[in-house]
């Protein structure tokens, strides 16, 4: 199955502002497994706990600084900061991690590439796009059962490889990032033009990243 993304393109999307940024993950997601297996085995397993867990750390454990996916799925009447998380910031991550995993990951993310100037390592694209591919097909298969009952039966085996590829992808996400933060808290492995970020409020949105010179790409 690892073949089939390389059918995947590794180019970002039209329009990505995290393109040719400066610095890359100290690993790919693609590695996760074999540099940091507890920490993607966990997030596999218990994902709405790894999750929970690991937006508490890229926020340094200041939930003042909590938003709703850090404000980078606001659309419509729909907006972080507007949900309540002032008064219980903790029950709210913990509601976003349970019912939008997917989002609460994908969230947590972009808040530590933009937090510290990284840009996605184009295997990271390719296995992203795969899962979004299988996550799709799964959802055709089901609406194609709904009015052919021999079509079930594919429904269900599409459903269920689409489970484990998600899963797999979120593990290996959150070992990533994982990785990335003990790495950049860590100033005694860091070259002195990677100086830590900041934790800012937010994420999506009006964000501003702090400043931080410039480096040589990573080869990853």
């Amino acid at each position: 199955m690892a073949c089939l993304l390389f059918c995947f393109s590794d180019e970002p999307i039209e329009g990505d502002e995290r393109y040719d940024r400066p610095n890359m993950f100290n690993i790919g997601m693609i590695d996760a497994p074999t540099r940091e297996p507890l920490c993607c085995l966990y997030g596999c397993i218990f994902p709405c706990c790894a999750f929970y867990q690991l937006r508490e750390k890229a926020l340094d454990g200041d939930l003042s600084n909590y938003r709703c996916c850090q404000g980078y799925y606001d659309r419509g009447p729909c907006k972080s900061g507007s949900c309540g998380e002032e008064q219980c910031p903790a029950l709210c991550l913990c509601i976003e991690a349970w019912w939008c995993s997917s989002c609460s990951i994908s969230a947590t993310r972009m808040f530590v590439m933009d937090n510290y100037f990284l840009q996605s390592d184009p295997m990271d694209r390719r296995l992203i796009r795969f899962n979004n591919a299988l996550q799709c097909l799964s959802c055709i298969c089901h609406v194609l059962a709904a009015f052919d009952r021999n079509l079930r039966d594919l429904a269900q085996c599409i459903d269920c490889i689409a489970h484990i590829v998600y899963y797999s992808t979120a593990g290996c996400m959150n070992a990533q990032v994982n990785h990335e933060l003990e790495f950049r808290k860590a100033p005694s492995l860091m070259k002195p033009n990677e100086q830590e970020g900041h934790v800012l409020g937010g994420g999506g949105g009006d964000y501003q990243p702090p400043q931080a010179d410039k480096i040589d790409r990573a080869d990853v």
